[in-house]
This record gives C-alpha cells, sequence and structure tokens, in this order.
C-alpha cells in the first residue's frame, strides 16, 4: 500500500503510454460478426417440366385465309353497311356553314365577333340612359320655375299625381285651373292623367 501521490503518478506515467488504433475497429468486427449468408440454391427444373413445341404442328399462318374472313364478318350485315355507304358529314347547320357554326381549333372564332348587344340595343343601357335625361330634365324644370319663359312642368310625382285627381274628381275643379295652380304645362294633365282612364283608388 503506497501513497496516494505515488498511485497518481502512477496513473499518468500509463495514460503517457497508451497507443490508440490506426485503422477503424467497427469495420473488422462488423466483418467478424455478420454471418455469412449463403443463397438458396434454385431448384433446377426436371426435363419432365418443359414444353417443348410440337414439330407436327404448323407454325400460324401470317395472313388469313378465306375462310376466317368469311367466320369473322356476318353476311347480312356486310350487305347493310355495302346498301348505306359511306357517311356523310353535313355541310351546313341552321342555313350556315358547319365551319363556322361549329369552329375547330384549326378555324377559331373570328376575334371582330362580338356576341354581346351593342350599346344602343342593350336594354340595361338604354334604362340608365333614359333615368339620366329624365333626372336632368327634372332638374331643369325645377331651376326654370318662376322665370317668365317657363311654360309649366310636363313631369309629375306620384304625389302630384295624386293631388291632381283629387281636386279633378272629388272637389270638381277643371283641368286647365289645376294645371295653373300647380305650375303645370297647359295640356298636360289631359295626356297624363285623362278622365274616365285614371283615378285614386
Amino acid at each position: 500500500m503506497g501513497s496516494s501521490s505515488s498511485k497518481v503518478a502512477g496513473r499518468a506515467a500509463g495514460a503517457a503510454r497508451r497507443q490508440y488504433p490506426s485503422t477503424s475497429s467497427i469495420t473488422n468486427t462488423g466483418a467478424s460478426t455478420t454471418p455469412n449468408i449463403q443463397p438458396c440454391p434454385e431448384p433446377q427444373s426436371s426435363p419432365s417440366a418443359q414444353v417443348h413445341p410440337d414439330p407436327t404442328v404448323s407454325s400460324p399462318a401470317e395472313t388469313r385465309s378465306e375462310h376466317v374472313e368469311l367466320d369473322g364478318r356476318d353476311p347480312q350485315f356486310d350487305s347493310a353497311l355495302r346498301k348505306i355507304g359511306p357517311a356523310k358529314a353535313p355541310t351546313s347547320w341552321n342555313g350556315r356553314p358547319v365551319e363556322d357554326a361549329f369552329p375547330t381549333s384549326s378555324q377559331p372564332m373570328q376575334p371582330g365577333r362580338n356576341i354581346f348587344p351593342s350599346s344602343a340595343q342593350n336594354p340595361a343601357i338604354m334604362l340608365v340612359e333614359a333615368r339620366e335625361r329624365i333626372n336632368k330634365r327634372w332638374e331643369e324644370e325645377l331651376d326654370n320655375q318662376g322665370k317668365r319663359a317657363f311654360t309649366g312642368r310636363t313631369l309629375v310625382t306620384a304625389k302630384d299625381i295624386k293631388e291632381v285627381l283629387t281636386l279633378r274628381d272629388e272637389v270638381g275643379k277643371p283641368s286647365s285651373e289645376i294645371e295653373k295652380q300647380m305650375q303645370l304645362k297647359p295640356g298636360i294633365l289631359d295626356q297624363l292623367v285623362p278622365k274616365r282612364v285614371v283615378a285614386n283608388a
């Protein structure tokens, strides 16, 4: 039993003398531990299991014989097809050539063709333009009220029509007096609300 200092010195000397392997030990260990697996031998077929062509049988013919052709088609069906003849494609559709009615990829539709109605025949655009025209006319009549050149209003609201019918049918005022009272154009009531045609419900 020596002192602890001598044990530490001995361990340090052993550590200095330690040598590491120059090659990997994993490869050697794996090669030694891996069992040698031999492939299973393929079973050899016996001569009796092999199939040999019969030399007495002739090889298949490359062309069909007349008997094969007759067996492969129905004579009645063939005669019916000959009576009909080849199919003919239609040359027109609704009075137009087929190429124009049904354009193919090689004949695309003309870029200038427009399937939508023009602005002059489009009902939505016509409605918007009519509303703008009436609104502009309504504003002009309101601005010209009280001027000497103003002959009277030609546009009336639903409230004005109801008031006109009340004064004419219930009160009994003549149309000319009502037009003067409401600053309407002379003769406009006979056009908009003629008697015995329009009345309050």
